[in-house]
């Protein structure tokens, strides 16, 4: 046997065996890389949906009558902050940001808020929030403001 058939000998013999592998690694580095992305999401849409329930019991409580004092409100905004900070797409962490920037300079006081800007800021969560689940935010306003349609009922004057 020359020296080009044993080459090409073990040439054919560990090729495949290299390749074979390094698609396993691959193929593990995906897996795990899937395995923990679903559980991140799976994280995300439980403090999502813990989000959402805390906006809309704000938004059921002031027309109630029984709003919960600003204090409580941010309490319970920051408590929420700190579970979501690990899990929430940077998108959603600059925009929650820009919404706590906008408290701030209220001093606190929901009450002095403009009301336009305010829904527009929470809506600008839930919808990168929206995102970060891969549902879709077609048809609901370029910030998202349609989110909060159904609990505004002067709607059409707070998009204007």
């Amino acid at each position: 046997m020359n020296n080009t058939s044993l080459v090409i000998t073990i040439l054919t013999i560990t090729l495949p065996i290299i390749g074979g592998a390094v698609g396993y690694f691959i193929k593990h580095y995906i897996d795990k890389k899937r395995e923990l992305l679903t559980e991140v999401t799976k994280e995300r849409r439980e403090l999502y949906q813990h989000f959402v329930n805390l906006i809309i019991d704000i938004f059921s409580g002031s027309k109630t009558g029984k709003k919960q004092p600003d204090n409580q409100l941010l309490s319970k905004l920051f408590e929420f902050y700190k579970k979501y900070v690990l899990y929430a797409s940077p998108e959603v962490i600059n925009y929650f940001s820009d919404y706590f920037q906008y408290l701030y300079s209220a001093n606190g006081e929901t009450n002095t808020l403009d009301h336009n800007i305010h829904f527009r800021k929470l809506s600008k969560i839930m919808k990168a929030m929206r995102t970060d689940l891969g549902l879709s935010n077609k048809d609901l306003g370029e910030d998202g403001e349609k989110i909060f349609r159904a609990l505004i009922t002067d709607f059409d004057k707070l998009i204007k």
